[in-house]
């Protein structure tokens, strides 16, 4: 399914996305992605696919600034943390800091702003279980291809059970 953000959520997303990150940088925040691409396109992305995979389920997505908070989306008492690449076959990536404890679930969004289509999605302790551990050119993280989700296929009804 492919969710494309409409006009005022671009504004809210290109808005909020560049607070973030100069709120961000201005209290020394570290930026800890993976990617090689700019932190501001990391930062716009990974807010528009927040906002898709809310829109998806009519939830609410976190539009706070908090410097370093990240409080994912929750639904139904769980709680998923929204990755996106652009890259049809790209990985589920997650930092080498980040905790189980920290969210249930890890979705993957592949697109570029302000379109996005959900792939997959895997829990917290398969991910960050030492098992899919690689470096992309930037240090060692969690990195789990498509063909290793827990869930291959995400059609919401996943969610529902969630």
């Amino acid at each position: 399914m492919v969710v494309l953000l409409n006009e005022t959520e671009q504004i809210i997303a290109k808005i909020l996305a560049e607070r973030r990150y100069k709120n961000n940088r201005a209290r020394g925040v570290v930026d800890r992605q993976i990617g090689g691409q700019s932190s501001e396109e990391t930062d716009l992305n990974g807010l528009g696919a927040e906002m898709a995979f809310a829109k998806m389920f009519n939830v609410y997505p976190d539009l706070g600034d908090v410097p370093g908070k990240e409080d994912g989306i929750t639904h139904k008492g769980y709680t998923y943390d929204v990755k996106t690449t652009k890259y049809k076959n790209g990985r589920l990536l997650a930092v080498m800091s980040k905790q189980i404890e920290d969210c249930n679930l890890y979705v993957l969004m592949i697109g570029e702003f302000p379109s996005y289509r959900i792939v997959g999605y895997a829990r917290a302790e398969d991910l960050l279980s030492g098992n899919y551990i690689d470096d992309l050119g930037r240090g060692p993280g969690h990195a789990m291809k498509q063909t290793e989700f827990a869930f291959k296929k995400f059609n919401g009804d996943e969610m529902k059970g969630t």
